[in-house]
């Protein structure tokens, strides 16, 4: 190739330049961000040319480098995951300004995978934005009512009756239990039955569909190899989001197929009896059916103010939730309700292990309260104890060890100058274990929340679901499936420590997922 007529270019030499071309152009869009919080006076550490501070997640996992950068920090400072500029907020009063106060600067959550998600999940309420979500969230709430609770709850029992079954045939042979994936059955069969009304001898070692496919999806360590992926080749992005949405051969389409067929069929079959089903679709299809049986001229789902600071300020006029976002919302809370329950069961119940005198007491107040009896919604909402003992696992292992939301506008918090688009993440993990708030905050005490400590301790410093409108939709089913199953399983059993159990516990670079966690069962006399 001549260059202007004059100088002949070998072809070697030209591959060499349009590789150095292309890996500069990588570079510089990896970097693009990075002098973006020293503009803006927020500290934090320095990022590396490409992988920005990405490489300290791999090392500690994102639990461990949360609280490090907290406490080496402060409560405000940024870092960049790669090509994406975060801002941490840990001040509570900044933390109710973006959640509560100036929620319309702050509607949307942000997720780097976004783009990434099966087209199956695309209407969720975790990924739908502005007004399309505030309509979906209004349709869902009623959902979870007490009163829709109060249907759920012979669900619940009916798959905690099958976890106790289990837990006496571990008995029986003193086995040593493997709590993750034993408890993992259980909540599988429990999603199952609570959300598409399913009920399969699932927890009985036995492969059948849902389970199979179930787990497929549920596999986290797939999952944080595919988010590592994206995160550290973003020049691949395109080819990952072609393989997740068109590759109809791989064994993840496989399984998100099975799922929308179970619950389009799930659907039909409530639509065709109304009212006969007490699960999650169940009881929103009837919904959806009262809604149509109004007057044409209601301006059902109408918003009549309009608000500010929206990117889509579409008025929804539609009565009902189609079948796509339905099915969107059930999966959902099917990924959220596995990981959640599964996970804090496994540390609650760790815990009661630990401090026998803590399960001591505990005990007392089941035996006291539910006095051998199945319990339902009212009488798990008398158990105080169990409830605080909730309250402080999900304090050491939230769920949620971030909160994210992304600024939809220009705004100052504080004297914060945030740029539209920008990541904002709350380090619920971190500031539940700062000494300010919490003494002794490595250890586990449930007296921090008596309702004379909850009084006195200052708002948002703990957020195991969140805070605000966009707060976690399933939190009231999901305290509802703990009480259930821990009450129930200490009427007849308690935890305790195994030859296996290594304390501290560990858990997964990925997040508050408990990892070797064995434990055994011991009946009550």
């Amino acid at each position: 190739m001549e260059v202007l007529g004059l100088v002949d270019i070998p072809t070697w030499l030209q591959w060499i330049l349009v590789l150095v071309g292309l890996v500069s152009a990588y570079v510089i869009s990896m970097s693009w961000n990075h002098g973006i919080f020293k503009k803006m006076g927020v500290d934090g550490p320095k990022p590396h040319l490409i992988f920005g501070n990405f490489k300290m997640l791999l090392k500690h996992g994102v639990v461990k480098t949360d609280e490090n950068m907290y406490k080496k920090y402060g409560k405000v400072f940024g870092i960049h995951e790669t090509y994406v500029p975060s801002l941490f907020i840990g001040d509570p009063e900044l933390i109710k300004e973006i959640l509560v106060k100036k929620f319309k600067s702050f509607p949307n959550r942000k997720n780097i995978l976004d783009d990434f998600t099966d087209r199956t999940m695309s209407e969720s309420m975790s990924i739908l934005k502005n007004d399309r979500w505030r309509f979906v969230r209004g349709a869902i709430s009623p959902t979870f009512s007490g009163k829709k609770l109060r249907q759920m709850t012979h669900l619940v029992n009916s798959s905690v009756d099958k976890l106790l079954e289990n837990i006496e045939r571990k008995v029986e042979v003193d086995e040593d239990i493997d709590m993750k994936k034993f408890v993992g059955r259980f909540t599988t069969d429990m999603v199952a039955s609570t959300i598409f009304g399913l009920d399969v001898e699932r927890q009985y070692d036995k492969e059948d569909s849902f389970t199979r496919h179930a787990q497929t999806l549920f596999t986290v360590d797939k999952l944080g190899s595919f988010v590592s992926i994206i995160y550290l080749a973003r020049f691949l992005a395109w080819i990952l989001l072609y393989i997740n949405r068109y590759g109809k051969g791989s064994i993840q389409q496989k399984a998100f197929r099975f799922f929308l067929q179970t619950t389009e069929k799930a659907i039909e079959e409530r639509r065709e009896s109304l009212g006969k089903y007490s699960d999650f679709l169940g009881i929103l299809v009837d919904s959806e059916a009262k809604k149509l049986e109004e007057k044409h001229d209601e301006a059902a789902g109408v918003r009549t103010e309009k608000e500010d600071n929206q990117t889509s300020p579409k008025q929804w006029t539609r009565k009902k939730l189609t079948d796509s976002e339905i099915i969107s919302q059930a999966l959902m809370l099917m990924f959220a309700g596995y990981h959640t329950i599964t996970n804090q069961l496994c540390f609650i119940l760790y815990h009661l292990a630990i401090y026998p005198d803590i399960c001591d007491k505990l005990l007392q107040e089941i035996d006291e309260n539910l006095n051998g009896e199945v319990p339902t919604y009212d009488t798990v909402g008398k158990l105080t104890y169990l409830e605080m003992c909730i309250n402080e696992t999900m304090r050491l292992f939230p769920a949620a060890n971030r909160l994210t939301r992304e600024a939809s506008n220009d705004v100052t918090i504080g004297n914060i100058n945030i740029p539209k688009g920008l990541v904002i993440h709350i380090p619920a993990g971190a500031i539940h274990k700062d000494p300010q708030y919490w003494s002794e905050p490595e250890t586990f005490n449930p007296e921090r929340f008596t309702p004379e400590a909850k009084a006195s301790r200052i708002p948002f410093v703990f957020l195991p679901f969140g805070d605000g409108p966009r707060n976690c939709i399933g939190m009231r089913l999901a305290l509802l499936e703990l009480k259930i199953a821990v009450g129930r399983i200490l009427q007849t059993y308690r935890p305790v420590k195994c030859s296996k159990t290594e304390v501290p516990i560990k858990i997964s670079n990925l997040g508050n997922i408990p990892v070797g966690l064995f434990l055994k069962f011991e009946k009550r006399n």
